[in-house]
C-alpha cells in the first residue's frame, strides 16, 4: 500500500488549501492509507541560498517522511497565475542531496497530484498548474495530468459543511491512488 506525503502550501493556517489538505488526510485515514501532512511551509524554513547550507529541521522532518512515501499530494494556492514561493523553497530544499542520496533522488519516479483552492473563478489556475507541473517534472516526479480545482462556485468550505461535490473530490483522490 502506498504511503502518501501531503504538502499543504496554504499561506496561513486556516487557508482553504490547508483545509482541503486536512480533509484528504482524514479521508486517507478512513481508507487506511498511511499518510503524513506538512503545512505552514512558510515557517521555520529559510530560503535556500546555497546547496551546501545545512538542511533546517523542518525540511529534515519532511525529507524523512518522503523517503518512505510513494506518492505526494500538493495543495497549492494560486497567486498571479503562479504558485507560492515557500512551496518552491520547500521543494528545492527537498531536492538537495544528503547522506547517500543524490540530487533529486527522493523525487525520482514518485507520483504527485496537485490540488488548488482559489477565491475567484480560477482563471489563472491552469497556468499555475502548468508552471508547477513543469517544475515537479524537473525534480523527477511523475505528475498526475489532472489537477483538482476548488473555486468560489465549488469551494472547500461548502464541501466540508454540506458535502457538496464531496464525491467528485473523493473520486479524484481515489483515481490518483490507483496509479
Amino acid at each position: 500500500m502506498s504511503k502518501i506525503l501531503i504538502l499543504a502550501g496554504g499561506t496561513r493556517a486556516e487557508s482553504r488549501n490547508n483545509m482541503a489538505a486536512s480533509y484528504v488526510e482524514e479521508y486517507l485515514k478512513q481508507l487506511e492509507v498511511p499518510c503524513s501532512i506538512y503545512d505552514q511551509l512558510y515557517l521555520n524554513t529559510p530560503f535556500l541560498l546555497d546547496y551546501e547550507d545545512p538542511q533546517p529541521s523542518s525540511i529534515v522532518a519532511i525529507r524523512d517522511t518522503l523517503i518512505d512515501s510513494d506518492k505526494l499530494i500538493i495543495f497549492s494556492p494560486v497567486f498571479n497565475g503562479g504558485y507560492v514561493s515557500h512551496l518552491k523553497n520547500t521543494l528545492d530544499w527537498l531536492s538537495l542531496g544528503f547522506d547517500n542520496y543524490s540530487y533529486n533522488e527522493l523525487f525520482k519516479g514518485k507520483n504527485v497530484a496537485v490540488v488548488s483552492s482559489v477565491n475567484g473563478s480560477g482563471s489563472n489556475a491552469k497556468a499555475s498548474f502548468d508552471l508547477l507541473s513543469g517544475q515537479l517534472k524537473n525534480y523527477g516526479l511523475k505528475v498526475y495530468e489532472e489537477f483538482y480545482l476548488f473555486t468560489e462556485q465549488e469551494n472547500v468550505d461548502e464541501m466540508i459543511e454540506t458535502g457538496k461535490n464531496e464525491e467528485k473530490f473523493q473520486n479524484f483522490i481515489d483515481l490518483f491512488l490507483t496509479i
